[in-house]
């Protein structure tokens, strides 16, 4: 017997290391009732099958676009938290006047580029991380979104 969670769930997911599905309601009630009448039934079957575990109250769900670390600026940055270190560690003094400062960095600077840390922790420069973006798709109450579903043969 195979393992049952590498099946076809699993493929759906491809390589992303994904925990969750998120469905966009917009675009679920703009399907055709019949999908809808399928797509409650499976919803249904999959709560009914774990009612007898632990589940979570609520999801904070938002929309975001994925960058790696290296390529935020600082205000990006400065919103996800992540601090960038040039200099290992080490500050300048206080008191440099623009010119020696410039010098300063210049001895000091890593030749391998940044340190990025995020809650204290290292981080990888090329660490995808999500920023927070306006949602493209409108709130259900306000739209119906015609689906393109694929033609099927005349039988």
């Amino acid at each position: 017997m195979t393992d049952p969670t590498d099946g076809p769930i699993h493929g759906w997911f491809e390589l992303s290391y994904s925990n969750y599905a998120v469905l966009h309601r917009t675009l679920m009630q703009s399907m055709p009732t019949e999908w809808q009448d399928r797509m409650v039934a499976c919803l249904e079957e999959l709560r009914e099958a774990y009612l007898h575990i632990e589940q979570p109250e609520a999801f904070k769900v938002e929309a975001a676009t994925v960058h790696e670390v290296s390529d935020l600026d600082e205000r990006q940055r400065a919103q996800l938290g992540v601090t960038e270190d040039w200099y290992r560690g080490e500050t300048p003094p206080e008191g440099l006047s623009a010119e020696d400062l410039a010098e300063w960095e210049a001895e000091h600077e890593d030749p391998d580029g940044p340190v990025y840390y995020r809650d204290g922790q290292e981080i990888d420069s090329g660490e995808r991380v999500l920023l927070p973006a306006a949602d493209p798709i409108p709130h259900y109450r306000h739209a119906y979104i015609e689906p393109r579903l694929p033609e099927t043969p005349a039988a």
